[in-house]
C-alpha cells in the first residue's frame, strides 16, 4: 500500500512540475534570429520613449536600461487586464519597462512607466508608476491621445523603524513597527 501511495506521490508530483514548465513555456516567447531581435528592440524602446514622453514625460527614466518581454496573452495573464487576456488568447504582445531608481523614489509598481505592444508594433496600453495608465489605447483617436496626459506624483522612499517601549524599570513593555518617510 505505501509503494502505491508513493507511485502516486510521484506521478502527481511530476505533472504539476510539468504543467508549471508547460504554461511558462507558452508565457515566453523566444525571438532566435538575434539581428531581427536586435531591431526589435531597438524599435520598442524608440517607440515607448515617444509614447512615455508624450503622456507622463516626468515617468521617463533612464537611469537604467529598459526591460523587454516577448509574451503570449494566456488567459490569466498577470499583467493585462482580463478583458484584453479573455479576447487575445495566443497573441503575441511585447512589453518596455522603465525601471527606476527605488533608493530615490517609490512608486506603486517595479517600474516608472510600461508600455504594451502587440506583434504588429501597435500600442495597446499604457502603464505608468502609480497604477495610472491608459487602456485600450490602440482603439484611441489621435485627437484623444492629444489630450491625455498622466499627471506625475511620486513617493520618497521611507524606511522601518522600531521603537521599543519601557516602563520606569527599563523592561520592554512593547515593541513598535513603523514605516517613516
Amino acid at each position: 500500500m505505501k509503494k502505491i501511495e508513493f507511485v502516486l506521490l510521484v506521478g502527481f508530483c511530476f505533472l504539476g512540475i510539468n504543467g508549471m514548465a508547460y504554461s511558462q513555456e507558452q508565457d515566453t516567447v523566444v525571438i532566435k534570429d538575434s539581428i531581427a531581435k536586435m531591431k526589435l528592440d531597438k524599435k520598442l524602446i524608440k517607440l515607448t520613449k515617444q509614447v512615455v514622453l508624450k503622456h507622463g514625460p516626468d515617468y521617463y527614466r533612464e537611469c537604467k536600461e529598459p526591460v523587454i518581454r516577448y509574451r503570449r496573452v494566456r488567459k490569466n495573464s498577470p499583467d493585462l487586464h482580463p478583458s484584453i487576456s479573455m479576447k487575445n488568447v495566443g497573441r503575441v504582445y511585447y512589453t518596455v519597462e522603465y525601471p527606476y531608481d527605488m533608493e530615490k523614489e517609490t512608486f506603486c509598481n517595479e517600474y516608472s512607466a510600461k508600455v504594451f505592444f502587440w506583434e504588429n508594433l501597435t500600442v495597446f496600453h499604457v502603464s505608468f508608476g502609480l497604477g495610472m495608465g491608459i487602456r485600450d489605447y490602440d482603439k484611441l483617436s489621435r485627437a484623444e491621445k492629444n489630450k491625455i496626459v498622466i499627471p506625475f506624483k511620486k513617493y520618497k522612499p521611507g524606511k522601518w523603524v522600531r521603537d521599543t517601549v519601557r516602563n520606569d524599570k527599563g523592561d520592554i513593555i512593547d515593541i513598535l513597527n513603523r514605516y517613516e518617510n
